[in-house]
């Protein structure tokens, strides 16, 4: 067991060591190999998380936008907000929280006076999540010409005819609000649809009747059944909606235009992305769940105390995101393990090449390489571990995705080349002591 032991730990640091590993199963190989998932998957989180502070205070001018909103030296421009069981709650001048755009520093020059520094944006907007998005259905020709029709006139189509046309919608930016009229229009469409659509109708009125559910549900179903009976599917528009929602306006109107200086501020998360001072563009987002109910800033605090609070309220946003960090990265190792397990094998087929090319057959097998090779595996993953926290200060927060895989394989092909170069040394150094001890007899 000692011995094994030493050859697990120390294989990566000698050759004598490591080269046991042809001697041994592959069983060493695979816990090596769980344990270099394990370091993976540690330096993606803290890779992503370790240097936000860091890269926040690098970037004055974002910091500066982010202290205009909530810790502005003109009291009565400053957002009085606390936080509700994970909900942003700002007040309005009578007392009474806002659902409301507060903020829109795109749209109001006088907002961007107030609350931009240096070209940053900022959006604060306390409407709920779910609600819905006023949009306008057109399409678009895929011939290259761009021709725009309204999506009535492309119903109007042949089929054959329609397939020279893409979906397209576009956000207003306004809330569409479901009034009598608008919902009796979508039970007019659904009632002229086939039977399954009616029934489902159906199903709904008898809920609403018996108060199963109430008359917001029952119009929000109806223009759900409606819209995803009228349109396409709009996946490319909306991750967990079956309708537009107001929320993916600005995603729309602004980040998918290239806008990479803002922060969006909604009443359960906020989104944002700034550049240090060393040109790194850091994207980030964070949630309020795990955040203590409670003022977060107070109008008589001092300059120096709303500043702080007001990079504080940033920060421990941002920091709620490690759970689902912990768990989408797991899920993102996971799924990476046949990328992973490929990488010692063409390391693995490179070495033994090499050392074929050099004639040296002190290596049977290129099963006995991968063992060795293997050997090396669990400790490049610490490296890469190790080194992915240093370079996430440096590097743009987007490169975490790649860099620890990045890290391992460099790591795992150095420690390899190294063993192959001194073997080659000691085949050769044999070769020359047999030579002497041939020319002494």
């Amino acid at each position: 067991m000692k011995k094994w032991f030493k050859f697990f730990c120390f294989s990566f640091f000698s050759h004598k060591h490591s080269k046991e590993g042809a001697k041994r199963g592959y069983s060493n190989f695979f816990l090596s190999f769980i344990l270099a998932l394990v370091f993976l998957w540690i330096g993606y989180v803290v890779g992503d998380m370790l240097p936000f502070s860091t890269h926040y205070h690098s970037s004055p001018s974002f910091a500066e936008t982010v202290r205009s909103v909530f810790a502005n030296a003109d009291v009565d421009k400053r957002i009085d907000a606390e936080i509700q069981n994970g909900v942003l709650k700002i007040k309005q001048n009578d007392g009474t929280y806002a659902q409301d755009v507060i903020i829109n520093t795109f749209s109001n020059h006088l907002d961007k006076q107030y609350y931009s520094v240096n070209g940053y944006d900022v959006v604060v907007d306390t409407r709920p999540a779910h609600t819905l998005a006023e949009v306008e259905a057109y399409c678009v020709s895929n011939d290259g010409k761009n021709t725009t029709i309204s999506y009535e006139d492309y119903l109007t189509l042949s089929e054959v005819a329609k397939f020279n046309f893409d979906f397209k919608l576009r956000y207003t930016g306004n809330a569409l609000i479901l009034n009598e009229e608008l919902v009796e229009g979508y039970r007019k469409y659904l009632k002229s649809q086939s039977d399954e659509q009616k029934a489902e109708l159906v199903a709904l009125d008898n809920s609403l009747a018996e108060s199963k559910i109430t008359k917001d549900e029952y119009n929000m179903a109806v223009y759900e059944l409606y819209f995803i009976n009228y349109y396409p599917e709009i996946t490319d528009y909306e991750a967990t909606s079956k309708v537009p929602l107001l929320r993916n306006y600005y995603y729309h109107q602004y980040i998918k235009e290239g806008k990479d200086k803002y922060l969006f501020i909604f009443d359960d998360y906020m989104a944002g992305s700034f550049e240090t001072q060393n040109g790194i563009i850091v994207s980030f987002y964070g949630f309020y769940d795990d955040m203590e109910n409670g003022t977060l800033i107070a109008a008589g605090l001092s300059q120096e105390m709303a500043n702080e609070l007001a990079d504080g309220f940033i920060k421990d946003a941002f920091k709620t995101i490690w759970k689902l960090n912990v768990y989408a990265y797991a899920i993102n190792v996971f799924s990476l393990i046949p990328f992973i397990v490929l990488m010692p094998m063409v390391i693995t087929l490179l070495a033994y090449s090499i050392l074929k090319l050099r004639s040296v057959e002190s290596i049977s097998s290129l099963g006995a390489m991968f063992k060795i090779v293997g050997s090396f595996v669990w400790f490049s993953g610490l490296i890469s571990t190790v080194l992915t926290a240093v370079a996430s200060f440096f590097v743009p927060r987007n490169l975490m995705v790649a860099l620890p895989l990045i890290l391992f394989f460099v790591s795992l092909a150095i420690r390899s080349i190294i063993f192959v170069i001194n073997e080659a040394k000691l085949h050769t150094k044999q070769l020359e002591q047999q030579e002497v001890e041939r020319t002494e007899v």
